[in-house]
C-alpha cells in the first residue's frame, strides 16, 4: 500500500510538474494550477509560454492565490499577448525573471509594460533619458536612479521622478526638475517634464518645459515625439545662460527607436529648432548594458551646414548608469 500511495504521490507531482493554464475566468484573465513547490506570490510578474514549443505568449501578473484547494490556483491579469498569439489551455506559466528574459527573446515593444518592475536590468525598460538628444525620456521605477555626466534623476514613486542638472550647480545656478507620468499602456506612453533654475547670487532665472510621447510600432520599432521649449525668467541674461549649452533650444523631433536583439538601441530622426527656423538631425547608437549606457553618433541643428563646426555638425558623446 504505501508503495502504490507513492507511485500516485509521483505520479500527481509528475502530472503538475509545471505552472500551467487551467481554463479562462475572462478575456484578459486566466486561472492558473500551480506546481506542488511553486514559488510564486501575489503581484508578481509571469509569462505565459506554449507547452510544446516553450515560446512565449504573453505577459501579466498575478491578482490571487487560491489555497482553499489542492492543487492550489492563481489567477493571472493578462497585460500583453504578443503579436496574434493565443493562450491555450496547458499553457506553462513561469515567473518572469532577467534570465527568462534572455532565454525567451522577450521583444521590444514590452519595455512599456517593464518599466515599473523591480529587479529587472535597465536594458530592457523604456528609455528614461534619451542621451545625447540633450531630451528627457519617460520616468523612472520607485527608488530607481539614473547619473549622468551632467545630471542625476530618482524615481520618487513609479509616475513621478525628480531631477536636478550639477552642471548648472557649478556655474552657479540652483535647479531641481520633475517628470510626471500622464499616460501609459501598450498603446503608448506620455510624459511631462520641467526644469527650473535660479543662480545664486543674481535673481536671474532659466526654465524649460517638455513632453515625451512614445508610440510603439511592433516588436523593433518605436516613435519618439519629443518637444522642448525654453521659457525666460523675468529677469534672465539670456546669453548667459545660453553659454552653458545645457538648457536644449525650443525644438520638436520625431526620434525613430530600433531595438537590436542585444537590446541595445539606434536613434535617429529629424528635428526643427524653432529658434535658428533650421532642419536638423541625429543618428547615434546606444550600447546598454544592465546597468550602463554608451551613447555615440553625429548630430546638427542645420543639414545644409556641411563641415565640423558650431552651429554644423558635431559628434554626439554620452554615457550614464540607470539602476
Amino acid at each position: 500500500m504505501k508503495f502504490i500511495a507513492l507511485f500516485l504521490l509521483l505520479l500527481t507531482h509528475s502530472a503538475w510538474a509545471f505552472n500551467k493554464v487551467e481554463n479562462f475566468i475572462e478575456r484578459r484573465r486566466i486561472l492558473v494550477t500551480l506546481d506542488m513547490e511553486y514559488e510564486l506570490q501575489k503581484g508578481d510578474r509571469v509569462i505565459v509560454l506554449t507547452q510544446e514549443k516553450q515560446e512565449l505568449v504573453a505577459l501579466g501578473n498575478i491578482t490571487e492565490i487560491l489555497i482553499s484547494d489542492l492543487p492550489h490556483r492563481a489567477v493571472v491579469a493578462v497585460d500583453e499577448i504578443l503579436g496574434t498569439n493565443q493562450i491555450l489551455i496547458g499553457d506553462a506559466v513561469e515567473k518572469l525573471t532577467p534570465q527568462n528574459l534572455e532565454r525567451y527573446h522577450v521583444q521590444g515593444y514590452l519595455s512599456l509594460v517593464l518599466a515599473d518592475e523591480k529587479g529587472i536590468p535597465s536594458k530592457y525598460k523604456d528609455l528614461a533619458y534619451l542621451g545625447v538628444f540633450n531630451s528627457d525620456g519617460h520616468t523612472l521605477a520607485e527608488k530607481e536612479w539614473l547619473i549622468s555626466l551632467t545630471s542625476v534623476q530618482y524615481g520618487i514613486a513609479d509616475p513621478f521622478t525628480i531631477k536636478a542638472n550639477h552642471a548648472l550647480y557649478l556655474d552657479g545656478y540652483a535647479n531641481i526638475g520633475f517628470k510626471s507620468r500622464l499616460m501609459r499602456n501598450r498603446f503608448g506612453h506620455l510624459t511631462m517634464n520641467g526644469l527650473l533654475g535660479r543662480q545664486i547670487n543674481r535673481d536671474d532665472w532659466a526654465s524649460t518645459v517638455g513632453m515625451v510621447l512614445t508610440i510603439p510600432s511592433n516588436e523593433k520599432f518605436q516613435s519618439h515625439l519629443v518637444i522642448n521649449a525654453n521659457i525666460e525668467g523675468l529677469d534672465e541674461d539670456k546669453a548667459e545662460v545660453k553659454k552653458l549649452n545645457i538648457f536644449p533650444d525650443s525644438d520638436v523631433r520625431t526620434i525613430y527607436e530600433y531595438i537590436t536583439d542585444d537590446w541595445d538601441r539606434f536613434l535617429f530622426g529629424p528635428s526643427f529648432n524653432f529658434e535658428s527656423r533650421t532642419v536638423g538631425g541625429t543618428v547615434s547608437h546606444m550600447w546598454i548594458w544592465d546597468t550602463f549606457h554608451l551613447n555615440l553618433g553625429i548630430g546638427t541643428k542645420d543639414v545644409s551646414e556641411l563641415e565640423f563646426k558650431s552651429g554644423g555638425y558635431y559628434v554626439l558623446f554620452d554615457f550614464f548608469w540607470r539602476f
